[in-house]
């Protein structure tokens, strides 16, 4: 059986199975009158027209399948999931970036309390009130690198060739760049002194530990500088006699003066009474309480931990003028 009689075969299988389940259409079929009317024409012109865009809809797909054509709504949906991932990846560099600075500011302000407090130290040296105070300023600088002090002290010396001098002893631990901080700040701060001892090592805990002596010299006339020491030497030799009703620097603001220090005269019978020593510009003076001070003609009335306190034109305290550094 060739191709020819397989197709008649099937078409009069097909027709017979219309004719059982539509006769009347078979009948119009084989009379060649199915579609004469008007409606049939418009069926099978929608028919034709549906399978029309069924082929062109499923050759459309297997273009855009195959990749022969760019398919737009594809090329949408991928730049939104790149806009969506883009916005995320800002986000994500903005976080960073807000972390960054915060972490850079609190390391800028570290770095500039740090700095403010080793001014702080070198613009008291040599002081001999600061140098009462070493151990305390070097163990609060230690506290703010995250050190442990394991021992500090401070011995006195012979002078040498006209200078006072000590050594310094000093055991610290903590992490590797913490103590070679502190020991380049204190070989910055004491640039006359010398290095007898140190001893920078690992520990089997993983911290480094800093052991150091470091003998220093001071000039013993600087070393008296802004304490009151020479003030009170020179009321030994010049005493002065100034009366309570005398006004103190008339000519100078009270918000322009700083205590420098205090001088107890050793004359009898006045062995307890103190002066206090007040600097405006480079002009020094001493007062006492009940003497008045200032343009604004403050009373001066007692003397603490905290400073010189001022009174007001009815007796009050109102005005503090506080130490410079630290009280002597």
């Amino acid at each position: 059986m060739n191709t020819h009689e397989l197709k008649n075969l099937g078409m009069r299988k097909c027709v017979s199975l219309v004719s059982k389940a539509w006769p009347q259409a078979a009948f119009h079929w084989r009379n060649r009158s199915l579609f004469r009317s008007v409606w049939t024409r418009v069926g099978r012109a929608i028919l034709l027209c549906g399978v029309s865009m069924a082929f062109l809809f499923g050759a459309w797909q297997a273009l855009i399948a195959f990749e022969f054509v760019p398919s737009y709504r594809l090329q949408w949906q991928q730049m939104a999931k790149e806009n969506i991932t883009r916005v995320a990846e800002q986000a994500l560099q903005n976080a960073n970036a807000n972390a960054l600075s915060l972490t850079h500011a609190q390391r800028n302000d570290a770095l500039l309390e740090y700095q403010s407090q080793v001014d702080e130290l070198i613009l008291a040296w040599p002081n001999s009130a600061f140098r009462m105070q070493l151990v305390h300023r070097l163990q609060q600088l230690a506290q703010t690198k995250n050190l442990h002090i394991v021992q500090m002290k401070f011995t006195p010396m012979s002078d040498e060739q006209g200078f006072e001098a000590g050594a310094l002893d000093f055991s610290l631990k903590g992490s590797q760049a913490a103590t070679y901080a502190y020991w380049q700040s204190l070989n910055q701060l004491f640039q006359n002194g010398v290095w007898p001892k140190l001893i920078w090592r690992l520990l089997p805990s993983g911290e480094y530990s800093l052991e150091a002596q470091i003998n220093l010299l001071w000039d013993a006339e600087d070393a008296f500088t802004d304490t009151g020491v020479e003030l009170k030497a020179d009321s030994l030799v010049k005493p002065k006699s100034l009366s309570l009703d005398d006004r103190v620097l008339p000519d100078h603001s009270v918000a322009q003066m700083r205590l420098v220090g205090t001088v107890q005269t050793l004359a009898e019978p006045h062995t307890k009474l103190f002066w206090t020593i007040l600097q405006s510009g480079r002009q020094i003076s001493s007062v006492r309480p009940g003497q008045y001070l200032g343009i604004e003609n403050r009373l001066v009335l007692s003397l603490d931990a905290k400073g010189l306190w001022l009174g007001d034109e009815f007796g009050q305290p109102s005005t503090l003028l506080a130490w410079e550094k630290v009280a002597p």
